[in-house]
């Protein structure tokens, strides 16, 4: 901590400023705006490049933090960093089991620890102090997303039949630069309450009507996403936040239920959910029967499961061991048993803690509100999770780390409301 103090009282003298500190910042900017850039870079002919700019990134930032260190700057990790430790240790102990199948353990074990790399990193490389320009670039690529999602509705794009039930008549289901609504709706659950947070929180105009503006733009895209998954994960976030931290909240939670379920559309796609043939289509082959497929997996080793990349995964898939679990709890449960499923949980439940203690315990005033929407989006995606395996899709899993990560250092530096100066 006095490390700290030191060296941001040296920066305000002009003293020497922290190693790498321009590359570090742009490439946390890179890292906020990952749907566009990744998909621009998906592009042909410049498509190799796609599958190893978050690569590059990783490294760049890996060795920033290996020379602060080094120099002697040890900022406090996060709490959630532990958690993570032995959730990686674990899975790194199950790749060594799995051996028989090399590329398949080590892939599995990539793709469940790779974008928690990027979180453990990020209190060497964020300054507390450039949190909230790095929150307003947050903000401003998911109104950029967020418009386009509503562009993209009125343009009634055609979209695979697979994308809507038969009995459906929906217009069309939006899915902007993230090439699936599902990864879409994921990806606007988490922005949505921020945005809004940045509207209250915000004391310019300008910026005020921007967020404004943008924040009903997202909204309208997470609706014309019809994931109803996105739909649960910030309807039951927004209504845990509401009952133990505010109250008026409950309001708007009613009126946008009451306009939702009047829309024919939105009506439709829920009410399905209740409707007998849905039903049997889930206990014959949809979710619920997924779901029960992962515990007859795990009981054949019930500490340990089938080993990493072996189940309910894009990796499983692609080596015809199962299909998608659709539910990435059920995932985890069924590849590293009930072991690794209790190592994975106690990560996210520690980082709805620190966000707890850390950020919405220390936030007044308009920070308050900044705080529950930080909150309330990275809940949004934790419960999203148990009807989709959406820490799968690379932009949804980045956006998660990269909120937590800038909520976390956020409240590092947080005052009683100033009134505004900070804004200015």
């Amino acid at each position: 901590m006095q490390d700290q103090v030191n060296l941001e009282a040296s920066e305000g003298n002009g003293g020497p400023k922290l190693f790498g500190e321009r590359i570090a910042k742009w490439c946390i900017y890179a890292l906020i705006a990952f749907p566009i850039i990744d998909y621009a870079l998906r592009l042909s002919p410049i498509s190799p490049l796609g599958s190893i700019w978050d690569k590059v990134v990783l490294i760049l930032l890996a060795i920033i933090a290996l020379n602060r260190y080094i120099r002697g700057h040890r900022p406090a990790g996060f709490a959630w960093s532990k958690f993570a430790g032995w959730y990686i240790l674990y899975a790194f102990a199950l790749v060594l089991v799995g051996l028989g199948h090399p590329s398949t353990a080590f892939n599995g074990f990539r793709m469940d620890i790779y974008y928690i790399l990027f979180g453990l990193l990020m209190p060497f490389v964020i300054e507390p102090k450039d949190v909230p320009k790095f929150l307003y670039a947050l903000g401003g690529v998911a109104i950029l997303i967020g418009v386009h999602g509503v562009i993209q509705y009125a343009l009634k794009p055609q979209i695979p039949s697979g994308w809507v039930d038969v009995t459906e008549n929906v217009r069309t289901r939006v899915f902007s630069v993230l090439k699936s609504p599902n990864e879409l709706g994921a990806f606007m659950e988490v922005m949505v309450p921020v945005i809004f947070g940045l509207f209250m929180f915000e004391r310019n105009r300008l910026r005020k009507w921007v967020y404004g503006i943008g924040g009903l733009c997202c909204l309208l895209t997470l609706l014309f996403t019809y994931t109803r998954g996105a739909w649960m994960g910030l309807g039951l976030a927004v209504l845990v936040v509401a009952v133990i931290f505010e109250r008026r909240l409950l309001i708007v939670i009613a009126v946008v239920a009451v306009i939702g379920f009047f829309l024919p559309p939105i009506h439709h796609r829920i009410m399905d959910l209740f409707s007998p043939v849905y039903m049997i289509k889930s206990t014959q082959g949809g979710r619920i029967v997924r779901w029960m497929t992962a515990f007859d997996q795990m009981s054949s080793n019930p500490l340990f499961g089938v080993g990493v990349g072996r189940y309910g995964g894009a990796i499983a898939s692609q080596a015809g061991y199962s299909i998608y679990s659709d539910n990435y709890y059920a995932k985890i449960l069924g590849e590293s048993g009930l072991l690794g499923l209790v190592l994975f949980i106690s990560m996210h439940v520690s980082i709805l803690r620190e966000m707890i203690r850390t950020v919405v315990k220390r936030a007044s005033g308009r920070q308050r509100f900044l705080a529950l929407g930080g909150l309330t989006g990275i809940m949004a995606m934790l419960i999203h999770n148990f009807v989709e395996n959406v820490f799968e899709y690379s932009p949804s899993m980045v956006i998660y780390i990269m909120t937590v990560s800038l909520f976390l250092l956020w409240g590092r530096s947080l005052q009683p409301d100033d009134g505004g100066k900070q804004d200015e």
